[in-house]
């Protein structure tokens, strides 16, 4: 017999099952070991017979303990029960670095999102019962049409809705391309650009490659005539925000048609250009049907948002339509609902229209902030949110970098997207979108002086 002392509160069914299973675990209570039996504990106890069998039957259910007909309950033999197992160690938790002034280029302060007006439309899908309870593998038809109209008049894709799936960020999209793209295709990613993204396909084991990128894009004469899937960003590259010409754009197209390749373009930063027509998607040309366009609302609403979508060719989207039973949309049929009566409204592209002067504003406080001073070269596309900084003084980039950073400067440098070195001088990346109006004209003070501190001095 074994004595409990019952706490207030606590069901006696509970505690009772609670006090067995913590003595077998800990081998209070060894292998084989007999229970009284049901009648008898309940005397000593003072409780129903009826509690007692509750929690013999529960843990024999659950396995601790083996009912035998007409003999009673015994512990059971569970190999390895009672080993312990040594606690792992805890590695102290890393402290985001402190930096005074933030020159990310993928960071927005200003989101204000949701705002109201996207508020009301989340009020307003909250009471639509039906579409909220529909399932649709490729998104909700309503922002799959508005998403179609909106690229048909922004970037001038002749897309239909049924040509499009909406997922969670580029990752999941990629997983939809790597189950139907072609096993043996090797990946061929921009240089500089996205090389963080080789994790992806090492990690789903997809053979890559790099190609290299000059001032007007990727150059098709120097590409391999094999079967390839070719990631570009030709409206706004990654992290040099070239323009990929449309000369280089029929070859690109001529090409992947003639090696049965495919193009996965992502359209960076399409959004903010601050002068004249927007440059047209490179799916825009598209009549041989061999190019993937991925973008998402992250620099436009929120990267909190967590909505992509893609643009597939007929061919492949037969393919996952076969495949699409495993493959469901991630984004809750609420925000789909509320982000696409948002745009219908008008509401997104006023709010495009506001963010494009915000940061055009704030473009042309950076950019002036090192003109007409010799020690730098400012190359700017007058479009996304970052321009590429030259800082003519004759010292490694790294060197830099980590001078900026121990002052407190967060900055990016063009060889943090780059597998080799691709200029003789220190080549930043000065992203103007993560700070107020206030901070972003003080920081970019502090970031000249350090760098000007940095040079060494002019030999006589």
């Amino acid at each position: 017999m074994f004595t409990i002392h019952f706490k207030e509160g606590t069901p006696l069914y509970e505690a009772l099952y609670d006090y067995i299973k913590d003595a077998v675990v800990t081998g209070a209570m060894k292998e084989g070991e007999k229970l009284p039996s049901k009648r008898d504990l309940a005397n000593h106890l003072g409780l129903s017979v009826n509690t007692v069998t509750a929690a013999y039957d529960q843990l024999a259910d659950e396995g601790y303990l083996v009912a035998k007909e007409r003999v009673g309950f015994f512990v059971a033999e569970i190999e390895n029960l009672h080993k312990k197992i040594a606690p792992r160690a805890t590695a102290p938790a890393k402290e985001a670095p402190a930096f005074d002034y933030d020159f990310d280029l993928n960071k927005n302060a200003d989101y204000r999102f949701p705002d109201n007006h996207f508020k009301k439309c989340l009020q307003w899908a909250a009471e639509e019962e039906e579409p909220l309870n529909r399932r649709e593998n490729e998104g909700l038809a309503e922002l799959r049409s508005a998403v179609a109209d909106y690229l048909r008049a922004s970037r001038g894709v002749d897309v239909q809705a049924e040509d499009i799936i909406l997922s969670a960020g580029m990752e999941y999209l990629l997983l939809i391309l790597f189950a139907i793209l072609p096993k043996d295709a090797t990946y061929r990613l921009e240089n500089p650009g996205y090389i963080g993204m080789r994790k992806i396909f090492e990690q789903h084991r997809r053979p890559y490659a790099f190609m290299d990128v000059d001032d007007a894009g990727v150059d098709p004469d120097t590409l391999p005539r094999d079967k390839s899937i070719y990631l570009v960003t030709p409206s706004h590259q990654f992290p040099t925000g070239s323009i990929l010409r449309v000369d280089r754009r029929t070859k690109l197209l001529n090409h992947v048609k003639a090696t049965d390749s495919y193009i996965i373009e992502d359209d960076y930063d399409s959004e903010f250009k601050y002068y004249g027509r927007p440059i047209p998607a490179l799916k825009s040309l598209d009549a041989v049907d061999r190019v993937i366009y991925l973008s998402n609302f992250s620099k436009s609403l929120s990267p909190t948002l967590r909505v992509s979508f893609m643009v597939l060719p007929r061919p492949l989207m037969e393919r996952y339509r076969r495949l699409r039973p495993v493959m469901n949309c991630p984004i809750p049929n609420l925000v789909q609902l509320a982000l696409a009566r948002y745009m219908r409204e008008g509401h997104f592209e006023r709010r495009l229209n506001r963010r494009r002067k915000t940061y055009d504003q704030r473009r042309k406080i950076a950019v002036d902030a090192f003109l007409g001073d010799e020690l730098f070269e400012v190359d700017d596309k007058r479009a996304g949110m970052h321009f590429l900084l030259t800082c003519k003084i004759p010292v490694e980039e790294k060197e830099l970098l980590d001078h900026l950073h121990h002052s407190r400067i967060h900055i990016k440098g063009l060889s943090d997207y780059s597998v080799k070195a691709s200029s003789d001088y220190p080549r930043l990346i000065v992203g103007y979108g993560n700070m107020s109006l206030d901070t972003l004209q003080e920081g970019l003070e502090v970031l000249k002086e350090k760098i000007e501190a940095f040079a060494p001095p002019k030999e006589k």
